[in-house]
């Protein structure tokens, strides 16, 4: 699940409604664009045949618990495959046999409680893991499924994903799950910088759980690249109001704080900002990047090293550092970056990582 820039907080009470702040409209785009409201966890015909041939003529909930896991595996019945890029309803993931952390998580929530069990969505707290895209920066979070049953609860999850037992997890509701499948859709209308689709989602996100900090965030990126600037920063600061800790906000905001010339208001977000970005491998990277326009060869490459001890699995920083080595004159050091760089790299990422490094440096 891809979330922009983000993390997720609940808080406060029905009470407070009337109070939220909604979010403004996005200007110079002509009419807005309509988001169809959707039940993401809605059950197809082909869904309640599915539990009733492979589920229900069971009575006893442990077996019909086992056989519904075992049933949507990869190698089972169903043989759903985990992909990261698709966000789904519960009917288009069953439908398809596939889909991203949310789509599953809707599809498995929706065929347990038609089996007659409880079910319910669960968020993993995992330490913050980044990727890049151009200039973007993505943070991925995770969500799997609870399936309880008497004296047994369990956790249903296909992704892949390494967790350490001791991550913190909690539970969240079923709007707040579909503000973030909705919240998905706004992040992607955002990479691929299509504004007015990205607002539609993200404000519908906000009015389906206006008290999680996602689209809130989202939402700035996208007044502030629309240069609404009061917006975004009304927008960042609803996010702070919901999460002072929302890093991601806290760190837009200060960039939508310079670009008013409020710079004590800059002032106080600075500190908290700086400490939160050079966790950030991304912003090491764009560091080191300022560094070797200026040839400071040695420091280029110390940002480097710290930014792939944060994440040593993007083949993206492994070949800024080759590059880096290169230029600096380290070329047996160079070549072997390149090939860390070539071994993490997509399939469609070889050829490229396979011509040599004096050529890749002439192409950019």
């Amino acid at each position: 699940m891809l979330l922009l820039l983000c993390a997720l907080m609940l808080g406060a009470c029905a009470s407070q409604q009337s109070k939220r702040p909604t979010p403004p409209p996005l200007l110079n785009y002509g009419p807005e664009v309509q988001v169809a409201d959707v039940d993401v966890l809605a059950i197809s015909p082909e869904m309640i045949e599915f539990v009733e041939r492979y589920i229900l003529k069971y009575s006893d909930m442990h077996t019909r618990q086992f056989l519904l896991m075992s049933a949507v595996s990869h190698n089972g019945v169903l043989g759903f495959d985990y992909d990261a890029s698709l966000t789904l309803t519960a009917k288009e993931s069953f439908e398809r046999r596939s889909g991203n952390c949310i789509g599953f998580a809707n599809m498995m929530i929706a065929l347990a409680r038609r089996a007659g069990l409880k079910a319910e969505y669960q968020e993993v707290l995992r330490r913050p893991e980044w990727s890049s895209h151009e200039d973007t920066v993505l943070l991925i979070k995770h969500i799997n499924v609870l399936l309880y049953s008497p004296g047994y609860t369990y956790v249903v999850d296909v992704s892949g994903i390494k967790m350490n037992p001791n991550m913190r997890r909690r539970v969240i509701k079923d709007k707040q799950a579909k503000a973030l499948y909705l919240n998905n859709f706004g992040a992607e209308a955002l990479l691929e910088d299509e504004l007015p689709k990205a607002h539609a989602y993200l404000s519908s996100a906000i009015d389906t759980e206006p008290l999680i900090t996602d689209p809130w965030v989202n939402l700035g990126v996208v007044f502030g690249r629309n240069d609404q600037l009061d917006d975004a920063a009304m927008a960042l600061e609803r996010a702070l109001e919901i999460d002072i800790s929302e890093h991601a906000a806290m760190s837009n905001l200060y960039e939508v704080y310079l670009a008013q010339e409020d710079l004590e208001a800059a002032e106080v977000l600075q500190a908290k900002v700086e400490k939160y970005r050079n966790s950030n491998p991304y912003y090491l990277l764009k560091l080191s990047d300022e560094a070797l326009a200026q040839a400071k060869f040695e420091e280029s490459i110390s940002l480097l090293k710290r930014a792939i001890r944060k994440k040593k699995d993007d083949h993206q920083l492994h070949f800024a550092l080759a590059k880096t080595q290169y230029l600096s004159g380290e070329i047996t050091a160079a070549k072997g970056s390149l090939v860390r760089a070539r071994k993490l790299a997509p399939q469609d990422m070889l050829t490229y990582y396979d011509q040599p490094l004096d050529v890749l440096l002439a192409e950019e």
